[in-house]
């Protein structure tokens, strides 16, 4: 095997079993989703805010919601790798929603305690570093795909936007501050999840340049 064949090789698409199980985990994000709202009594748009679900003996629902939209994209990742700034994130990304899974906030949504504040940093890192991981990878997906990655991306730092003005006071949905938080919450996380599918259906045609055909090194290229 050549220095080429080699280098390509390691860029190559991973098993069919990646792709099968980041997908997997897309979805289970969206029953997740359904399911802790149902239990709840709270259907979108909520009257609470996302981290409350996590609260009594069905947060357990909330958790897994949180890790399935963190883990989905770097079992996709996984069949399709790009070398570029994308792992580091999406793993920066899973620490966060490991910290929002697994530490509650206080329940009312007022986040005073140090367990609450940390929940919130864990939440924040997800929700910024997950996106950026993805788009970071789709920038190898046809321009169709990458796109509408761009511009879900565009809206879901908008709509966070939207919640740090609740979270300061401000009535941003005309349901007061406190409803307004909780709706654009909810909004951000349908987004983070519709990112996350986009990605998932759009894994197949990610195509990193090292990984196409006769594309080797730079200097080998140059040499010959």
């Amino acid at each position: 095997m050549t220095a080429a064949s080699r280098a390509t090789a390691g860029a190559e698409p991973g098993s069919a079993g990646w792709r099968t199980a980041g997908r997997a985990c897309a979805v289970v994000g969206w029953i997740c989703w359904v399911a802790m709202q149902v239990v709840a009594d709270d259907l979108f748009p909520p009257d609470i805010s996302i981290s409350q679900y996590g609260l009594g003996g069905a947060g357990w629902i909330f958790s897994l919601w949180a890790l399935s939209l963190a883990i989905s994209p770097l079992l996709l990742l996984k069949y399709r790798p790009v070398a570029e700034a994308a792992r580091p994130l999406l793993l920066a990304g899973l620490a966060g929603a490991v910290v929002t899974a697994l530490v509650r906030t206080d329940e009312g949504g007022l986040q005073t305690s140090l367990t609450a504040k940390l929940h919130m940093v864990g939440a924040v890192v997800a929700l910024v570093m997950i996106p950026l991981g993805i788009l970071f990878a789709m920038m190898h997906a046809p321009r169709a795909w990458w796109r509408f990655a761009v511009g879900l991306a565009l809206t879901t730092a908008v709509v966070g936007l939207l919640v740090l003005a609740s979270a300061a006071g401000f009535d941003t949905a005309g349901r007061g501050s406190a409803a307004s938080w909780a709706l654009w919450q909810a909004v951000l996380g349908v987004l983070e999840m519709v990112l996350v599918g986009t990605y998932a259906l759009a894994v197949t045609s990610v195509d990193p340049p090292s990984a196409r055909p006769g594309t080797g090194p730079p200097v080998e290229s140059a040499i010959r």
